[in-house]
């Protein structure tokens, strides 16, 4: 999952702001990665772990309403759908009654 917002400044350059989870944390199940930076300017970022989904998606809302009130615009947003194995690819009963 990645969302990109961005706003112009009074100054000229953009803002932009960028929350994803690609990132994993060994110290948390679930990560969320915040970033930030104007213009051509070093990016700054914040790493957020969580231990359910739920906190994970609780904090993205909030991040995201946040945001946009201050006036950022939804620039790029990308969601992997999670589809489950075909059956063809699926184990087989047989392989999994050996595992156990």
């Amino acid at each position: 999952m990645i969302i990109t917002l961005y706003r112009p400044s009074a100054e000229g350059p953009i803002r932009y702001y960028t929350i994803h989870d690609r990132q994993p944390l060994l110290t948390a199940r679930y990560s969320l990665t915040i970033a930030w930076r104007t213009g051509e300017g070093r990016e700054r970022e914040k790493v957020y772990g969580f231990d359910t989904l739920a906190d994970k998606d609780k904090k993205i809302k909030q991040v995201f309403a946040r945001k946009t009130r201050d006036g950022y615009s939804l620039l790029y947003s990308f969601i992997r759908e999670i589809v489950s194995a075909p059956e063809s690819i699926a184990v087989p009963e047989s392989a999994r009654a050996a595992d156990a």
